[in-house]
């Protein structure tokens, strides 16, 4: 049973209520049946359980006044006399025991309730908790697949490149070697960025701070990622302020957010795509803007793009490969400089585009 507590001078009102129903019920079977003390000990008991310890001493008060007055001889009258005392004192007795049980086992009650509620918080908390552990034992077991077959590629190359220099019969023995130095490379870079997950997740990471001119960061990211735009045929479209702007923050590590996002949208944009690089002062920040015409991002999908492991692109065909972690590192490496990361698209087949805020220098402002 759940108990309802009325407010203000509304639980008065039903001390009065309850008293006079008794009253109004028990009057017409006086006196050839007495059952006025039972109900007035029920309108004191409900008083006492919607009104409270207030409203039922008001009716335990009324109780005893209207026993007196309409049932006890003579009647219509109140004589203060010891024994309209020991009749007081009596019931008064009567109706604290039922007060005070009253109030006891609606304590109880309550107390039971707001534990049932926080057991129901918990086991909400709990299965939360439940469908994210899936999700990482499910994220896990994709990330191992992918790494196998991210590592088991190069590996392979390297083993049949060993094989064919092995062989006195291959005459282009130096084209087989640059293509394992490019395989081996692309192993170093697997490794690194695993690290750099690593260092992130543990706090480790280490950035060697400098003022940072924003085109020449730019430039050293389209540089290193140019050969993956041009192989995809891709159009790179660069919008830069004209005068300098300043970022305080480490070269290499910034150059390396931008080239995994510039990486990142060569891959997911489908052969002869476009990709736009903007970037400019606002509000004390420089804000740097990637947007591509790619395959896009699901909306359920948007949010969690910076997860770990994670890829917008989950079909049975996926044609692309990585980890899943360069946005990752993205997001780390930012809130490292103290700035944010988003990502933004109007869904499937409608491109993405990733905005990049970082804190400026004071001089970080067109000169």
């Amino acid at each position: 049973m759940t108990s309802h507590r009325y407010p203000g001078l509304r639980r008065y009102a039903l001390s009065v209520l309850t008293i006079g129903g008794a009253v109004l019920l028990s009057w017409p079977l006086h006196p050839l049946q007495d059952i006025a003390t039972p109900l007035l000990v029920l309108a004191v008991l409900i008083s006492a359980w919607y009104g409270g310890p207030g409203p039922a001493l008001f009716s335990a008060v009324l109780a005893v006044l209207a026993a007196d007055y309409f049932f006890i001889e003579p009647v219509y009258s109140i004589d203060l006399n010891l024994a309209f005392v020991e009749r007081t004192l009596t019931f008064g007795l009567i109706l604290g025991v039922v007060i005070w049980f009253a109030h006891i086992r609606k304590r109880a009650e309550e107390e039971l309730r707001e534990q049932s509620e926080r057991l129901q918080d918990q086991t909400r908390v709990l299965e939360a908790a439940k469908e994210d552990l899936k999700r990482a034992d499910r994220m896990k077991d994709e990330f191992l697949a992918v790494l196998s077959h991210e590592l088991r590629n190069p590996l392979g190359a390297i083993r049949n490149g060993l094989y064919l220099m092995s062989d006195d019969r291959v005459k282009d023995q130096a084209h087989i070697r640059d293509m394992m130095e490019r395989q081996l490379r692309q192993l170093l870079r697997l490794m690194e960025d695993l690290l750099d997950v690593s260092r992130i997740t543990r706090g480790k990471i280490e950035l060697r701070r400098e003022p940072v001119e924003l085109r020449s960061m730019v430039q050293d990211a389209v540089d290193s990622t140019r050969p993956a735009i041009e192989s995809m045929d891709h159009t790179l479209a660069v919008d830069l302020p004209e005068g300098p702007i300043l970022v305080q923050g480490d070269r290499v590590r910034l150059a390396q957010v931008l080239s995994n996002i510039l990486g990142n949208a060569a891959k997911f944009t489908p052969r002869g795509g476009l990709i736009a690089v903007n970037a400019h002062s606002e509000n004390g920040s420089v804000v740097i803007r990637v947007r591509d015409n790619g395959i896009g991002i699901p909306p359920h999908m948007v949010d969690r793009v910076f997860e770990m492991f994670t890829q917008a692109d989950h079909s049975p065909t996926r044609q692309n490969g990585g980890l899943g972690i360069g946005l990752s590192l993205v997001r780390g490496l930012v809130e490292a400089h103290g700035g944010s990361v988003k990502a933004t698209s109007d869904g499937p087949g409608a491109g993405s585009e990733i905005e990049v805020r970082l804190p400026a220098t004071e001089a970080g402002v067109p000169i």
